[in-house]
């Protein structure tokens, strides 16, 4: 037993080790250090239960929906993921404190104030109308390697040129800004 305990140590601190230093690896900032021990610790139940290979499947194999556990994974994993990017892309600890202290403050429960994306050059429900369709073009094709692998053999023509258009289109509109991609900055 104490060889096992020792093991699942060692496989523990390997994890964060090696969790923080690809933090690092992305840049001198605490937030990215943050970001790494953030992924380190969503990763740690599934070392502990030694589950960690048995959610390497792919969701919904063969099927349209999802079942609701599925889905509900689906949504945490999701969820935990973007929490953590938060860190990522905060310029310093405070500004990410502060940003997810606004995300979990009682305005959530107020509609949102759409009067102000009048003047805005891409109306925020086209926005979520692109996200849901890439949503689906994904989850279409979720059992190949990269989601337009083989949509040609499930959808007709017509639903497929309108997905790459789309896609297209959505990279068009929404790059109008001129960030460069991160791994630029360094």
């Amino acid at each position: 037993m104490g060889g096992s305990k020792g093991s699942l140590i060692k496989k523990l601190r390997n994890t964060f080790v090696i969790f923080i230093v690809s933090g690092f690896w992305h840049g001198a900032n605490w937030t990215f250090i943050v970001w790494g021990f953030l992924n380190a610790l969503y990763i740690v139940p599934s070392i502990i239960f030694n589950t960690n290979r048995n959610n390497i499947h792919i969701v919904a194999k063969g099927k349209i929906f999802p079942t609701f556990k599925e889905f509900f994974d689906i949504c945490v994993t999701f969820s935990l993921t973007t929490f953590a990017w938060i860190f990522f892309r905060s310029t310093d600890i405070p500004n990410a404190l502060t940003f997810i202290s606004r995300m979990f403050s009682r305005k959530i429960f107020l509609l949102p104030n759409l009067h102000v994306f009048i003047d805005c050059p891409l109306n925020p429900l086209i926005t979520i109308i692109f996200i849901l369709i890439l949503i689906v073009v994904e989850w279409i094709g979720r059992e190949h390697g990269y989601a337009l692998a083989h949509l040609d053999k499930r959808c007709n023509r017509y639903l497929r040129w309108f997905f790459y258009f789309t896609i297209s289109l959505s990279i068009f509109l929404l790059a109008h800004k001129s960030n460069e991609f991160i791994y630029f900055q360094f």
